[in-house]
């Protein structure tokens, strides 16, 4: 009797595994959304998660510079078109960062020219702004925020191929340059990624398809510092493929190959590992993709998982504007649900950000993620390191939070906030103007 209850129990949980592998079915491609609005293919365009939402911005059927801006709800499983960009582009990228959405790089006149106007979309109102000229107008550019606050320009240069690390600090509206990659291996129209302080830069074009893939390490303490090193090359040259990095993997779909034919595959850098892994299957074969690509964080059955979204992308023949994702969770035959970042969103590493408003007067916003729970203490000192204020000192759950300092009783100057919690700690720096 015993022998025959462990045999149901056996099979019970052999059945139960079965089940929850095929709804998870890891590393799938689906391709049953509805396409891009506009007709014709699409390149030369970027696009961005942001939320429950991707952003598409610029491109054209042809790659010409346009103002096209689309916005696609991942809940609701529809395309909108949105107000233009306040000036036409193509070739450029767009990346979220302080809850916007900045457009870096580019040409208004075309793909292979860039030009130096930036620009910024603010969700919450749905205006688009000017900001600071770009310093070394690039196309085929990759742009990443690190920090909350810093967004790197990475490379671009449609016939000069440039080696340049341009930054662009949100809070003040300014431009400076960091360590460039080492010379002979800029590139445009090339896969990138950032996580963490590790930048990546991956195959692209610059006279001839690339395979080779590098990893730029930022420094902490000096975000203009930074330390590149050659990693190992990807197993195909390809030019125009698109990349993201996320929860500790760099994922690089293929694009052009040799020959002018689109590749299937997407390529996995696993950091932990260090090693690449190859999965094909993509629905639509398309190139042009190196600032189509876009990811979101989604929870299946209580375990965090990402969804790669590829958006557009152009290859001769081709007639439509697709729109697919290559996910590790919760996908049942194309069929399951694919939803943004939900309410239960839990960090894949711990992240103090840049306060907002910032200067502020006389309150101001201060995030900060932790990956697991811990009692987290949040406190402000003065310029001499005095400790002013303890807003936190409590436990916290896993998750994204967020306190609000109100400087009311104090004067003007400069403040650092501070976090600690289990093994890590950081500060930054902050400032109020009355």
């Amino acid at each position: 009797m015993k022998k025959y209850f462990s045999f149901l129990l056996i099979t019970a949980f052999i059945i139960s595994t079965i089940t929850v592998l095929a709804q998870k079915q890891p590393n799938q491609w689906c391709g049953n959304f509805p396409v891009m609005p506009g007709t014709g293919t699409i390149w030369g365009h970027a696009s961005v998660v942001l939320g429950d939402t991707i952003y598409v911005a610029g491109g054209s059927s042809s790659g010409a510079p346009s103002t096209s801006f689309y916005k696609y709800s991942i809940s609701g499983n529809v395309w909108q078109v949105g107000q233009g960009t306040p000036v036409s582009k193509s070739g450029g990228d767009l990346v979220a960062c302080r809850n916007k959405i900045y457009y870096i790089g580019g040409g208004n006149t075309a793909v292979s020219t860039g030009t130096s106007e930036t620009f910024v979309y603010d969700p919450a109102t749905g205006i688009w702004s000017l900001l600071a000229d770009i310093p070394t107008p690039v196309t085929g550019n990759v742009a990443e925020c690190y920090g909350d606050s810093l967004i790197y320009s990475m490379l671009g240069g449609w016939n000069t191929y440039e080696t340049l690390i341009q930054v662009y600090n949100v809070n003040t509206n300014t431009w400076s340059q960091a360590t460039q990659i080492s010379s002979g291996n800029g590139r445009r129209s090339f896969a990138g990624g950032l996580l963490g302080n590790k930048l990546f830069v991956c195959a692209g074009f610059s006279g001839s398809f690339r395979n080779d893939f590098w990893v730029g390490t930022i420094n902490p303490s000096n975000p203009l510092q930074i330390t590149w090193q050659q990693r190992t090359n990807i197993a195909v040259a390809t030019s125009r493929p698109g990349g993201t990095a996320i929860m500790g993997k760099f994922y690089v779909v293929m694009g052009e190959i040799n020959g002018g034919a689109g590749n299937d595959s997407v390529a996995i850098w696993d950091t932990t590992t260090s090693t690449w892994s190859y999965r094909d299957g993509k629905p639509t074969r398309t190139n042009n993709l190196y600032s189509a690509i876009s990811a979101s964080i989604t929870y299946c059955q209580g375990v965090p998982g990402v969804k790669i979204w590829c958006a557009g992308g152009s290859i001769q023949g081709q007639t439509t504007r697709p729109l697919e994702v290559f996910a590790d969770t919760c996908l049942l035959n194309c069929t399951g649900p694919l939803t943004g970042i939900n309410s239960n969103y839990i960090p894949v590493q711990f992240s103090l950000k840049q306060n907002y408003p910032n200067p502020f007067n006389p309150q101001t916003k201060i995030s900060f993620d932790i990956p697991k729970g811990n009692i987290v203490k949040l406190t402000i000192t003065d310029i001499l390191g005095k400790e002013l204020f303890v807003l936190l000192n409590e436990y916290r759950q896993a998750g994204a939070h967020e306190v609000v300092f109100d400087g009311s009783s104090v004067s003007s100057g400069v403040y650092f906030y501070k976090i600690e919690t289990g093994e890590f700690s950081d500060s930054r720096k902050m400032v109020l103007i009355k």
